[in-house]
């Protein structure tokens, strides 16, 4: 796809991840209804971490392909 080419895409694209990670919204959180008692930022920052794992695939894959001799 040719969006994927476009470097202005790769740049919101990880501006975006940068500021869900600010984790404005959980500052304060007392109490926790999650699976396991686990803290619930414990699922959100996994799950950011998938996603900034793929998107950093899918930049590298784009972008720095290797030169076969």
């Amino acid at each position: 796809m040719k969006i994927f080419q476009s470097s202005f895409f790769w740049f919101f694209s990880f501006t975006l991840i940068f500021l869900l990670s600010l984790d404005f919204w959980s500052w304060e959180q007392t109490t926790s209804f999650s699976w396991f008692n686990l803290p619930t930022w414990l699922f959100y920052f996994t799950s950011l971490q998938i996603v900034l794992s793929l998107a950093l695939l899918g930049f590298s894959l784009t972008f720095w392909k290797t030169s076969s001799k």
